[in-house]
C-alpha cells in the first residue's frame, strides 16, 4: 500500500490515529458527501473505488482492507458494507478458490481494477445462517459444458444482496448446491456476471427491497431461471476435480471441510465488521464527548458544562474504556489473521481456535458498541436523535454488523458449542490478576455445569442441549471473549496506562457479570461489595484521565463534521438558519 491509512505504531495513545492525514484530502472529500438514497451511496462507493485504484492501494493485503474499514465506517456505513463484499467476499472467495482461466482471470481483473462491482450471494429468503442446507441448484450438463443455475423455489431467492444494475456492471459469487450427474456435493460458489453491455443476464431477477432507515444499499431479492453459467464458473479450489465430460473426482471427502473452505470469507468478513462497528463507537464517543464539555446546564455551583455530572462523565468513561480495549484488541486479531491470509492464499481455511476467536470477537465488541451508540444518543439528548450528527446512522449501522456474516446470537451459541466440546486454551499463561481469574473460575464453572447436564460419552451436542441450556452456551462464549481481550492485549502491550485500562475493563465486565457469579457461588456477597467498592473508586479517580484519550482517536483529522462537535454548536445551527433566511 503506497499510503498508509491508520497509524500501525503500538502505542496506547494512537488507537486509530490516521497518518499523514493531511494527504487524503480526495478520500475525505468523497466520504463526507451525504446519500440520502441508495444510488447516492452506490455513486460514492465507485469514487472510492476509483481513488483505491488511482491510488494503488493494496486491498488485496487484509491489513489494509480492515484499516480501510475503520477509516470510512463513521462516514458511511452502506459504503462500507459495498466494501466488504466488494473486495472480502467476492474478490476474496475468488482468490483463495477461483482456477486461473481466461474467463475467472477476466472478471477478477474487472473487480480489482473498480471496472466491475463485486456481490455476494449467499442467504435465501428461507435460509439464513443455515446455508450448508440453501436450495439454489447448479445443475452440470456435460453436452454443453455449462452450469444452470436456478432457483427452485421462491424460498431459495436470494435475500438480500445489493445487486441493482448501477453505471458498473456486477459480477456475482453465487452459492449454490452443485449436481453433477444426479449425484449431490453440496454447496460450492459460481462466478457469473449479472448483466452483460447494460442489461441483466438472461434467467436473471432482481427486484428492490424497502429501504432501511438511515441505512442507503441497493438491497434486493434476486432468482435465477436457467441462468447458463461456463464451465469455468465454479469456484472449486482443490477440492473436486470436475471434467468437462462430467466426471468428478472428490479430494476433500467431508461436506463440512468443504464448507469450512467455501465460507472462509465471510469470517474474515466477520473481523471486518468488529474493526467497523467499533470505528463507530470512537466517533460516536469523540461527538458525545465534544458535546458534553460544551453543552452548558445549571449546577448548585452555578453554570458548568453537562459533562461534570458524574454519570455523564463516568458513563462515557467505561465506555471509553471498552472502545479502547476492543480497538487495540481487533487490531492484534486482525494482525494475526493477516498473516494467515498471507501464508496461503490458494485453499485457505481457519483452525477451529481461530474461527472461535473471530466469531466471539464480533459478537463481544457489536453488542458493546451497540450498547455505548444507544448510551450516546441519549447522552446528547434531542441532537443526538438527528441524523447530521450521526449517531443514529451509527446505529443503523452497527444492527447491519450485528447481522451482517451470521447473526450475534447464532454464531454465539455455536462458538459456545465448539468451546465446550473442543476445550478451551490456557488463558492464565501471563495474566496474574484476581478479577481476571474470578472470570476464568466463571468459565470453569459454565463448563462443568454443561457437562453435568449434557450426558454424552463423547462430549457431542444436538441442537436440543444447546436449545435447552441456550443461555449457559452464550455466557460461555462471552466470558471466553472477554479472557481472550484481555490475554491478547496483556500479551502485547507493557505499559502503565494499560495496566490501568484492564484494571478498569476487568472491573466491568465482572460488574456486568455478577449477579451470575453470585448464583454460581464463584463469588461470595462479601467479595462482591468489596468489588462494587474497587469499582466505585476507579472510575472516580481515572474517568478524567480515560476521556482525555478519546482525543487521541484523531476523529477529527478523519473529517468527522457535525453540528454537536463543531468549536460552536449553537454558533453552527443559527448561521445556517440565517443564511437560510438571507
Amino acid at each position: 500500500m503506497n499510503k498508509s491509512l491508520c497509524n500501525s505504531a503500538l502505542k496506547l495513545t494512537s488507537y486509530s490515529g490516521i497518518e499523514n492525514a493531511e494527504t487524503f484530502d480526495n478520500i475525505l472529500n468523497i466520504l463526507k458527501t451525504p446519500c440520502n438514497d441508495y444510488q447516492s451511496s452506490v455513486k460514492k462507493f465507485i469514487k472510492l473505488l476509483n481513488y483505491i485504484q488511482y491510488n494503488n492501494i493494496d486491498v488485496t493485503s487484509f491489513n489494509e482492507l480492515v484499516a480501510l474499514h475503520e477509516l470510512v465506517a463513521p462516514h458511511d456505513g452502506a459504503v462500507v458494507s459495498m466494501m466488504s463484499i466488494h473486495f472480502n467476499l467476492a474478490i476474496g472467495t475468488i482468490a483463495n478458490l477461483g482456477a486461473q482461466t481466461p474467463y475467472i482471470e477476466d472478471l477478477y481483473q474487472k473487480l480489482c481494477s473498480g471496472s466491475a462491482i463485486g456481490v455476494y450471494l449467499a442467504t435465501e429468503l428461507a435460509y439464513g445462517n443455515n446455508l450448508i442446507a440453501i436450495e439454489t441448484q447448479a445443475d452440470y450438463l456435460p453436452e454443453k459444458g455449462v452450469f444452470i443455475l436456478n432457483s427452485p423455489n421462491s424460498g431459495a431467492y436470494k435475500f438480500m444482496p445489493n445487486t441493482l444494475s448501477c453505471e458498473l456492471p456486477k459480477v456475482a459469487v453465487v452459492l449454490a448446491q452443485l449436481n453433477v450427474s444426479g449425484k449431490k456435493y453440496g454447496i460450492f460458489p459460481f462466478v457469473l456476471p449479472l448483466s452483460v453491455n447494460g442489461q441483466l443476464t438472461a434467467g436473471v431477477k432482481i427486484t428492490l427491497l424497502g429501504d432501511k432507515p438511515g441505512f442507503y444499499l441497493d438491497n434486493a431479492i434476486t432468482s435465477f431461471d436457467n441462468v447458463e453459467i461456463p464451465f469455468e464458473g465454479l469456484l472449486a479450489g482443490n477440492m473436486i476435480t470436475l471434467t468437462r465430460n462430467g466426471q468428478v473426482s472428490l479430494h476433500t471427502k467431508k461436506l463440512k471441510e468443504r464448507f469450512s473452505l467455501i465460507t472462509n470469507r465471510i469470517h474474515t468478513g466477520k473481523l471486518c465488521m468488529a474493526v467497523s462497528s467499533v470505528a463507530g463507537a470512537k466517533s460516536a464517543l469523540h461527538i458525545t464527548n465534544t458535546y458534553g464539555n460544551k453543552r452548558q446546564t445549571f449546577g448548585y455551583s452555578g453554570a458548568m458544562p453537562v459533562i461534570n455530572y458524574f454519570h455523564f462523565r463516568e458513563g462515557v468513561a467505561w465506555d471509553t474504556l471498552s472502545t479502547i480495549t476492543h480497538a487495540l484488541y481487533l487490531r492484534e486479531l486482525t494482525k494475526k489473521v493477516s498473516v494467515m491470509l498471507s501464508g496461503s492464499v490458494k485453499n485457505f481455511k481457519f483452525s477451529d481456535e481461530v474461527l472461535i476467536e473471530i466469531i466471539t470477537a464480533k459478537s463481544l465488541c457489536t453488542w458493546r458498541t451497540q450498547e455505548i451508540l444507544i448510551n450516546c444518543r441519549e447522552r446528547c439528548g434531542a441532537h443526538g436523535l438527528f441524523t447530521i450528527n450521526k449517531i443514529p446512522n451509527y446505529l443503523m449501522g452497527n444492527f447491519g454488523a450485528i447481522t451482517a456474516e451470521g447473526d450475534n446470537v447464532v454464531l454465539s451459541l455455536k462458538a459456545g458449542e465448539m468451546i465446550f466440546i473442543d476445550g478451551v486454551k490456557n488463558h492464565k499463561a501471563n495474566v496474574q490478576h484476581d478479577l481476571f481469574f474470578i472470570l476464568n473460575d466463571y468459565m470453569d464453572f459454565l463448563l462443568q455445569k454443561l457437562n453435568k447436564l449434557i450426558v454424552s460419552g463423547n462430549k457431542k451436542t444436538n441442537f436440543d442441549a444447546v436449545n435447552k441450556y441456550s443461555g449457559d452456551f452464550l455466557e460461555l462464549s462471552q466470558t471466553y471473549a472477554v479472557l481472550s481481550v484481555v490475554t491478547t492485549i496483556i500479551d502485547t502491550y507493557h505499559t502503565d496506562d494499560i495496566d490501568m485500562i484492564i484494571e478498569g475493563y476487568l472491573l466491568d465486565w465482572v460488574h456486568r457479570t455478577m449477579s451470575n457469579l453470585l448464583i454460581g457461588e464463584v463469588i461470595d456477597l462479601q467479595e462482591a461489595k468489596k468489588i462494587d467498592e474497587r469499582r466505585i473508586e476507579y472510575i472516580r479517580k481515572y474517568a478524567e484521565k480515560i476521556n482525555d484519550y478519546i482525543s487521541e482517536f484523531e476523529l477529527d483529522k478523519s473529517g468527522i463534521e457535525t453540528p454537536i462537535s463543531s468549536d460552536d454548536y449553537i454558533s453552527w445551527y443559527a448561521g445556517n438558519h440565517n443564511q437560510l433566511k438571507d
